[in-house]
């Protein structure tokens, strides 16, 4: 049963691209299509719900100060620095490199990789985890299955980065329709019931005050505040796409804006809207990946619609969910590998399809990573499991760092007097000052992420080493990498002459 909805699955998502290719004899990608590319990539209604249960309401207020500190300078910054590099095709990596120079975007880059290499297997594993959502109404599913679905859906990702890449936008485009309209649902619902009295969650002022008392309720605000940071993570994956974007300077940029603008208004209207649908005690009952399908299972129960409800949201969620992965996957390999410097990484990862451009043997190399990620946890037994969670653990800094560069090389790209077409402001203070808001925004994220300020750090080491320690490693390996990449490439061109 699983495989015949699997089947029919892939049947639509292949016809939506086929019907896109189609329809889209014209080069460029639309606003909206970028706009839809950005909220899958950024918007993750699980979020709303993790933050809710973890701090309740106050996370409304954490996230709406992360929108204007750190969200939306850095949609500006990458909407300034896309308008000034629209020929080029990474993304993130050409942006840093204007800035800091080759050796700090190499290094930016790779803790990019190395974070996101990790989330592409998570993405996987949710598909068929919402799946057995649609078919039974909640997460009931083996192992194995769930090996094999990830498969599939890695395989379908893989297939449709190499043979439709360029459609991935328009891909993209109803199924961020689908994600939106989902999202509705439960922020209309969520708000109805709050207005009649009928919240599961007395709303009250008090509640959306960050608590900052006391040295312990500073702590865990700062620490919590650090993590809501990540939420934002995910708007550069339309990078690669600024040369299909017809006047970039305008189209690109209004994109970017209209994304950040309506993801901003979401996050924070949905943790209103979940409060409504259960008390942050219920939702702190709930595992990370079920925390979706709960939402609409407790929004299900509150407004008297049936099992039938939380399946078809289960079923749209896979699609959300098969299309952020492709998305993600695409948009990584072009970030991180499509204008590395030859020698940065081994040749045969950089190597581009002569008939198309496309990264195809980057692709491949992520898919096979990806899977063996989530056959290590499936089949290598509990000790293997750990192993690979402890890891992933150690990956979470990594994150943090291409962004504390995007910032740091913006406030080198308009000190240097470079000029793009779409500018944050015709002086340097603004933009400067966008540049410093970033930059610091992640710099306490990542500071407060991995350390409490109230708790001896001898007490603390194990969780520091874990990812102060796991960063640095990951480092010294992305440097022996150069290292070794280097020397074969020159080691090449040397046998050439």
């Amino acid at each position: 049963m699983i495989f015949n909805v699997k089947g029919v699955i892939i049947k639509i998502v292949l016809n939506i691209i086929q019907y896109e290719e189609l329809r889209m004899k014209k080069k460029y990608l639309s606003v909206s299509s970028l706009v839809m590319m950005i909220f899958l990539g950024v918007f993750g209604f699980g979020n709303i719900a993790n933050n809710f249960k973890e701090v309740g309401m106050s996370s409304a207020t954490m996230l709406v100060i992360g929108i204007l500190f750190y969200f939306l300078p850095l949609c500006l910054i990458m909407a300034e620095f896309g308008a000034y590099a629209q020929d080029r095709t990474s993304g993130i990596y050409s942006w840093i490199e204007i800035g800091l120079g080759k050796k700090m975007a190499y290094f930016a880059i790779w803790s990019y990789f190395i974070a996101n290499i990790f989330y592409l297997p998570t993405l996987a594993t949710r598909v068929p985890t919402y799946f057995s959502f649609g078919l039974f109404g909640d997460a009931n599913i083996s192992n194995i299955q769930t090996a094999t679905l990830s498969l599939v859906a890695l395989v379908i990702s893989l297939i449709i980065g190499v043979k439709y890449q360029k459609a991935i936008g328009a891909l993209s485009k109803p199924i961020g329709y689908i994600s939106l309209f989902t999202v509705l649902i439960f922020l209309v619902a969520g708000i109805y019931l709050h207005l009649t009295g009928q919240g599961a969650t007395n709303l009250t002022t008090e509640m959306f005050i960050i608590k900052t008392t006391s040295k312990s309720d500073l702590a865990r605000s700062l620490g919590t505040f650090s993590w809501i940071l990540f939420a934002f993570g995910g708007g550069e994956v339309v990078g690669p796409y600024v040369n299909q974007v017809e006047n970039p300077e305008k189209n690109f940029v209004k994109g970017l804006l209209v994304a950040s603008m309506l993801i901003g208004i979401l996050y924070v209207l949905g943790i209103v809207s979940v409060s409504a649908f259960g008390t942050q005690e219920d939702f702190s009952k709930i595992s990370l990946i079920n925390a979706v399908l709960a939402g609409f299972k407790f929004m299900g129960d509150k407004i008297g619609l049936g099992i039938w409800f939380v399946k078809l949201m289960g079923i749209a969620y896979s699609l959300i969910t098969l299309v952020a992965l492709i998305l993600w996957g695409s948009s990584l390999a072009a970030g991180v590998f499509s204008e590395a410097p030859k020698g940065t990484f081994p040749d045969w990862l950089t190597k581009k399809s002569d008939k198309n451009g496309i990264l195809r043997n980057a692709l491949i190399f992520q898919t096979i990573l990806a899977f063996l990620f989530i056959a290590l946890t499936t089949f290598g037994g509990e000790a293997a499991g750990e192993l690979y969670y402890r890891v992933y653990d150690m990956t979470t800094m990594a994150l943090i760092v291409p962004y504390f560069c995007l910032g740091i090389s913006y406030i080198f790209f308009r000190k240097r007097g470079y000029v793009s077409p779409f500018q944050i402001s015709k002086g340097n203070l603004i933009p400067i000052l966008a540049g410093v808001s970033v930059s610091a925004m992640t710099f306490i994220a990542f500071i407060f992420a991995g350390y409490d300020f109230t708790v001896p750090v001898v007490k603390q080491l194990d969780k520091m080493k874990l990812y102060y320690g796991g960063l640095l490693m990951f480092m010294l390996i992305g440097l022996v990498i150069k290292f070794l990449s280097g020397i074969n490439h020159k080691s090449k061109e040397n046998k050439k002459k």
